[in-house]
């Protein structure tokens, strides 16, 4: 699958925000974060990004874990 420009998710119905590839660049409000899944009770998992975020990996890691593994 191919990564497309940043998609803004809140106009994405919740199918539809199930099938974007984890990693994708999304908007929502303005700001912009990487999809990283939705869990299986249908909450949608992002990490945002901003200007001196410390530890990015170590959030992405978690939220990745969070959003594949408990429903």
């Amino acid at each position: 699958m191919k990564y497309t420009k940043a998609i803004d998710i809140w106009a994405l119905t919740p199918e539809q925000r199930k099938q974007l590839q984890i990693g994708q660049w999304v908007l929502a409000g303005g700001a912009k974060g990487q999809w990283l899944g939705q869990k299986a009770s249908g909450s949608d998992v992002a990490v945002w990004h901003h200007k001196g975020i410390q530890g990015w990996k170590a959030k992405v890691s978690t939220l990745r874990a969070y959003a594949k593994n408990w429903s």
